[in-house]
């Protein structure tokens, strides 16, 4: 299970650096048929379709995304329902409330969701999953972790198997070359034709171990699917506010102490003041008003961090002129605000400044537009 888990931070580190690459958002960005992307291809918004050729890696997010043409490079992806039909000449990694990969898939896959099934011709490689419910029908080239409450295999597996879930099918058509070993409530159903030609080894797991499996396979997908709602929150506001995003970045940048001084202040004046109004009775509707602001800034808060924090970090190592906010930095942000967001105790108070930091800053950038609108 350690093995699944350190699988989900593998995710955040695929490569940053591209000499180029096409970046689309919008509410519905799309790569139509018969289109060829020479590199790698970036989408982030709210329907995701790609249909046309990619000839490197697509990344992509968004409410809902489907990938039905060929990918020559790695595949990530993140949204609400993700559906891949095109054939993925290399790895996958997906996450999502409902992941569906109905394409071939000549490398490794790590996918998380709530429901995952894995229902075309073959994944060439090993697999990593974890989710509520998890359904393999595709053959499987490599070894297969999976972590999960039910977990249905209807398929050939090459390599060996190990599995955490609460519910444990092979279907008539399992058939695994390797080692089977599995922990479960219960001991698992073998249907008619389903057959393990290595060892099969049970080990009932109850109470503490029990939660902490589901606790791990949780946790994998919360790493993934938090990694891919930071990317896509972050992007959509970095590019569609671009203007406005470097100017908050220089104004972080300048005073980082001030800022993060204002931020703080802030969270800690505004839920007072809210909940002082709100005992006044007549001032209810004010206080209530205060605290929704106040969320509503944090999560705001949370998708500037990031930008900020590859932004300066991008001017610190390549020196330009001034600070940018691309697609690429945004990028780097992200990948590094996320990676120390898992370090213990550490990782907390950094991302907790980062964020302070951005909220002063905005705070800051917001009153002198004020300002100057009167």
């Amino acid at each position: 299970m350690a093995r699944l888990l350190s699988a989900g931070l593998i995710l955040l580190a695929f490569p940053l650096a591209s000499f180029a690459a096409e970046f689309r958002t919008g509410d519905q960005p799309s790569h139509p048929r018969g289109e060829t992307i020479q590199d790698d291809l970036y989408m982030a918004g709210g329907s995701v379709t790609s249909a046309g050729t990619v000839r490197g890696d697509l990344v992509a997010g968004g409410g809902s995304v489907l990938v039905s043409g060929p990918v020559t490079g790695d595949l990530m992806l993140g949204g609400g329902t993700v559906t891949v039909l095109g054939e993925i000449s290399d790895d996958i990694r997906v996450s999502g409330g409902t992941v569906t990969v109905q394409g071939i898939v000549r490398g490794d896959a790590l996918i998380g969701g709530g429901q995952v099934s894995l229902i075309g011709e073959r994944i060439g490689g090993d697999i990593a999953i974890a989710g509520g419910t998890v359904r393999i029908d595709a053959a499987i080239g490599g070894s297969a972790r999976i972590a999960g409450g039910d977990v249905y295999l209807n398929a050939p597996i090459t390599g060996d198997v190990r599995i955490e879930a609460e519910k444990l099918t092979l279907g008539p058509r399992a058939n695994i070359a390797g080692n089977l070993t599995y922990r479960a409530a219960n001991q698992a159903t073998f249907e008619d034709g389903a057959v393990v030609r290595g060892e099969t080894e049970f080990d009932e797991r109850v109470g503490r171990e029990e939660a902490e499996a589901g606790l791990a396979a949780f946790l994998t997908f919360w790493l993934v699917a938090k990694f891919f709602m930071l990317l896509v929150g972050s992007l959509l506001i970095g590019v569609a506010f671009n203007r406005y995003s470097r100017e908050l970045v220089a104004t972080a940048a300048a005073q980082p102490l001030m800022e993060f001084g204002r931020g703080l202040i802030t969270i800690i004046v505004v839920p007072i003041l809210s909940f002082i109004l709100i005992a006044t009775i007549i001032g209810i509707p004010l206080g209530i008003i205060g605290l929704l602001m106040l969320a509503i800034m944090l999560i705001f808060a949370s998708l500037i961090a990031p930008i900020i924090l590859g932004s300066v970090v991008h001017k610190l190592i390549w020196k330009p002129a001034r600070y940018e906010v691309t697609w690429r930095t945004i990028l780097l942000g992200v990948v590094l605000y996320s990676v120390i967001g898992v370090i213990p105790v550490i990782g907390f108070l950094a991302t907790t400044i980062l964020k302070m930091g951005a909220l002063g800053a905005t705070l800051k950038l917001k009153w002198s537009l004020a300002k100057e609108w009167r």
